[in-house]
């Protein structure tokens, strides 16, 4: 029986505490982001490796105190403003340019590679549905839950969302983070995860690079997400909404 202070826990709550984790987990094939609900020895089970391995990782980087950005004690309108002008911004800009890079790269390297065709594809869809969901929270989600905010800092009531209670855009925005989370599992398997083919160039390689770091940012994203920020705006719903009752 492993005895380590993560095995009883969920791994949202252990990338919460020290996202530096995520990088374990990430090592591991494990899902910390729309999966973040499950027990860490469920998330092992469904990745199919030992839980003491986990947390003989997890035991070391917690021993290391290895620095990481402690997002969950940020206040959430900090929080909402990290995820636009980080992570929507860095969508916008850095997509368009990878999805550029990835075309160029299999116009020459597509023969030897025909999964760069693929790529191609599965990179142009994703940026079209993630564009339609980054228009979701800034123009529905968002702007509610800052008003949430600001009124439980002033003790204040808000009117009912239009939607009929936070909950349900947040439904929604989970199903397309699940969504996208599958999609980019493809796209690491399709590219071999990251491994660089013997035979790439110098963009080959550096296209690779960039698309694994995107992927990084776009989970970091869905992280801060489904497991500190929803949380909290359901939280904060029930105090500044008044009761029908």
């Amino acid at each position: 029986m492993n005895n380590s202070i993560f095995a009883n826990r969920s791994v949202g709550s252990i990338v919460n505490e020290n996202y530096a984790a995520a990088r374990i987990f990430k090592s591991f094939g494990i899902d910390f982001c729309c999966g973040g609900s499950a027990m860490l020895a469920d998330a092992c089970r469904t990745a199919g490796v030992e839980i003491e391995k986990v947390c003989e990782a997890l035991d070391k980087n917690e021993a290391t105190k290895c620095d990481s950005i402690p997002f969950a004690s940020w206040p959430t309108d900090l929080l909402i403003d990290y995820v636009l002008k980080i992570h929507h911004r860095n969508i916008r800009s850095k997509g368009p340019q990878l999805l550029a890079d990835i075309k160029r790269v299999a116009e020459v390297h597509s023969e030897a590679h025909p999964e760069l065709t693929h790529l191609v594809k599965v990179f142009a869809m994703s940026l079209e549905d993630l564009e339609s969901h980054l228009q979701k929270e800034e123009q529905v989600l968002f702007p509610y839950c800052y008003n949430l905010f600001e009124a439980s800092m002033r003790k204040e009531h808000v009117e009912k969302m239009h939607c009929g209670t936070v909950a349900n855009p947040i439904r929604v925005m989970l199903s397309e983070h699940s969504d996208e989370g599958t999609r980019y599992k493809f796209i690491r398997n399709l590219v071999n995860g990251f491994a660089v083919p013997e035979d790439a160039c110098l963009s080959y390689r550096l296209m690779l690079q960039d698309l694994e770091e995107f992927m990084d940012g776009l989970f970091e994203h869905i992280h801060i997400e489904n497991n500190i920020l929803f949380p909290r705006f359901v939280h904060l719903e029930k105090k500044a909404v008044k009761s029908d009752e």
